[in-house]
């Protein structure tokens, strides 16, 4: 009696390969990429997800890296037919607003059309034990659809909101700052040019 995995594993190998999904390796993706390559709100022909969602300086993400690539070439995760992948939300926005990913390192593992965030240790086994049966014990989301180009701004929007509401609390990092700092000056700039078109008027008004 032959295991519905030996049967499983060959499939997405081949998918894999038509789709230029890598088992074995981490797969790089990007805003171009994701949706083509994972299939994440389609039909999730080309296995379930591991995905790290990080930036170029994040230092978190930088020590979390071993482990991910000892996690993608795990035998027994491969036979399951799971990817590792990671995504720079730093030059892929669509992605991380697609997602409402705030801050790094984020992991989120899609599988079977479902989403389970990542909450638990950073490291080899918590991490592989989460794939193998943990994400189970924790209530599945619903994978978001790719945004059009509205849904794209109202998302960032939103994104901006909650960073400057955490700015204002106080339990904003370096990057809501950032943002609080930019709104400022952005304010700053739009009161002076409206000042400055109507100041003329009433200074005539006046005369």
């Amino acid at each position: 009696k032959f295991s519905s995995q030996y049967i499983l594993f060959p499939v997405l190998i081949l998918l894999s390969a038509l789709l230029g999904t890598s088992f074995g390796e981490v797969v790089t993706l990007d805003d171009k990429t994701f949706e083509h390559q994972t299939q994440a709100s389609t039909g999730m022909t080309t296995g379930s997800w591991l995905v790290l969602f990080k930036t170029a300086r994040c230092p978190h993400c930088a020590k979390l890296q071993p482990e991910f690539d000892r996690l993608s070439e795990d035998e027994e995760l491969m036979e399951r037919g799971v990817v590792l992948a990671t995504v720079d939300i730093g030059v892929n926005p669509s992605t991380a607003n697609r997602f409402m990913i705030r801050g790094s390192p984020t992991l989120l593992y899609l599988h079977k059309k479902k989403l389970y965030p990542y909450k638990g240790k950073r490291d080899f086994d918590a991490l592989k034990e989460f794939i193998m049966a943990g994400f189970m014990e924790i209530e599945a989301q619903d994978i978001p659809t790719p945004p059009s180009q509205v849904e794209f701004y109202i998302k960032m929007a939103k994104a901006i909101g909650l960073e400057l509401k955490d700015a204002v609390m106080g339990k904003a990092g370096m990057a809501g700052y950032a943002i609080l700092v930019m709104v400022g000056m952005l304010l700053f700039i739009v009161l002076s040019i409206i000042r400055l078109f109507t100041a003329p008027a009433e200074k005539t008004k006046s005369s």
